[in-house]
């Protein structure tokens, strides 16, 4: 049986793929197909039917990305942002990172399916929303619906191609861009940066048709949200900007990118918080969050509780024992600069990692703030954000002082009404004597916790500071490289600054 399975795991990605090449729909199963969902023939023939495909897109590109089967927690272990040492998490941020010969692309080790998975995730998302506008285009005469809903269908399903390639650019080296026009005969892996302006294209392309008519996001699309074409332009910008700042490789691709672009996108950007309902009723899900803050999974990196409480230790000691308090002892419970540290994390006295792997995975914190999230169901069932309004603010505010208007930078750092003023209970920024650029990034690690997947890693990706050998991204999956005929290739973990990290950090202790 097991042998049965792994010809159909290997079937299933050849038949997927010419699907996907033919037709551009990707219900992708790992079971023969079912005759209940709708092929394409039926779905053209059927509003019904593509009102639930565009509903399908953005949950799917969305849950995959904060899926525990994705790279979420990966990426937040290799940003020590989140410290976890089982399975590919710990294969991710050994210390020092040199232990990592590189990432293990083959479809035999054991965690490839996570590496797949956000692959696959991302090109269903396109290949419905490709599906879409492909009846949009070239079809529209075989369905009846009011102009407002067309609309909706054409904004919305640019929205999630966009977002879909936008972190295909941000995760993968290389990638696939499909348009519903797409000839696949001349399809081709194209750089990480050539993937970032096609999707950002496409989510231009969203917000023109959201800024030039009314329509309404079923709530189901979005979790439960209530959202008309200005709030969904709101968003498309707000993704567009998180794209854009965080596609940068290294702190000089940083320097180069069009910050006067991000400033724009931000600055019209959301003003609430992206938060859907989780749970059965709107299928949205975010095991990202729920498996980083689960007893006995995840903890916050020493790196995080450093940011509200400058004395301590950024770094448990390698040998478990070694602190660099001034007495040499275990420090106990952090003495917070920021009130956010006993609102939003919670002190536990012992670790329950295993010592063999790693006394660098162990701390004393974990993230509490969404507990209320799962009171009732445990992977959740009331809203839950993903992309936060001052993640926005701040991506503003790191366009500002990247665009020279340090002011108004500072401005936003100090609004008595932002989440650093009233959460954090912190004095204002002194632009004379702080290190403006650096409370920005700080602000975002801890505001910002447990929201976004990926965010930490991007910014520490992109600033130099992930651990010197930590992966900048990873390669395109092995099974897909042979579907379309490229050569197999990995990433390995050496310091050259192009492929892996050649910087580092170092946390106000020093350390």
């Amino acid at each position: 049986m097991y042998i049965i399975i792994l010809r159909m795991i290997k079937l299933r990605h050849l038949l997927i793929f010419i699907y996907f090449i033919i037709t551009s729909y990707g219900c992708v199963k790992f079971s023969i197909i079912n005759e209940n969902e709708p092929d394409g023939s039926r779905v053209y023939s059927d509003a019904d039917a593509l009102i639930n495909m565009a509903g399908e897109s953005f949950r799917t590109i969305h849950n995959q990305m904060q899926e525990y089967s994705g790279l979420a927690l990966n990426m937040a272990c290799m940003a020590d942002n989140t410290t976890m040492p089982w399975g590919i998490t710990r294969d991710l941020s050994w210390e020092p990172r040199t232990f990592i010969e590189g990432y293990n692309n083959s479809p035999e080790y054991a965690y490839y399916y996570q590496l797949m998975g956000q692959w696959e995730g991302s090109y269903k998302a396109i290949s419905h929303s490709n599906n879409i506008l492909r009846y949009l285009y070239t079809d529209a005469g075989e369905v009846t619906m009011p102009d407002d809903q067309r609309v909706l269908l054409e904004a919305f399903s640019w929205f999630v191609s966009g977002v879909a390639h936008g972190y295909l650019g941000l995760i993968f080296d290389k990638a696939l861009v499909v348009n519903y026009d797409s000839n696949p005969e001349e399809f081709k892996l194209v750089s990480w940066d050539e993937v970032i302006k096609e999707s950002l294209k496409m989510i231009d392309r969203a917000i023109e048709i959201s800024d030039a008519n009314y329509f309404e996001i079923p709530a189901e699309w979005v979790g439960s949200q209530v959202m008309t074409n200005v709030e969904f332009s709101q968003l498309a910008n707000s993704y567009a900007a998180r794209i854009m700042a965080y596609c940068p490789r290294n702190s000089l691709e940083n320097s180069r990118a069009d910050w006067n672009r991000v400033l724009e996108y931000a600055s019209k950007g959301i003003n609430q918080n992206f938060a859907p309902e989780l749970g059965g009723a709107y299928d949205f899900y975010d095991f990202y969050w729920f498996y980083s803050t689960y007893p006995g999974w995840g903890r916050v990196d020493h790196r995080i509780i450093n940011l509200m409480d400058h004395d301590y230790p950024s770094h448990w000691p390698r040998d478990g024992f070694s602190w660099n308090t001034p007495d040499g002892n275990d420090p106990g419970p952090a003495d917070p600069d920021d009130d956010r540290l006993l609102t939003d994390f919670e002190y536990l006295e012992f670790n329950d990692f295993p010592p063999n792997r790693g006394y660098y995975h162990f701390s004393h914190y974990r993230y509490k703030r969404y507990n209320y999230v799962r009171e009732e169901v445990w992977y959740g069932s009331k809203p839950k954000p993903s992309f936060l309004a001052w993640e926005n603010k701040l991506i503003e505010a790191e366009a500002l002082y990247r665009t020279g208007n340090i002011v108004a930078a500072v401005a936003i750092l100090n609004d008595p009404a932002g989440p650093r003023k009233v959460r954090g209970q912190l004095p204002d920024v002194n632009q004379a004597t702080d290190d403006v650029l650096r409370l920005i990034l700080d602000e975002k690690e801890i505001e910002c916790y447990g929201t976004g997947a990926g965010v930490s890693f991007f910014d520490m990706r992109r600033t130099d500071r992930l651990q010197k050998g930590t992966l900048l991204h990873f390669p395109v999956p092995a099974t897909e490289l042979e579907l379309i005929g490229e050569p197999y290739y990995t990433i390995y973990s050496e310091a050259f600054g192009t492929d892996s990290s050649n910087g580092g950090w170092t946390g106000y202790d020093e350390e």
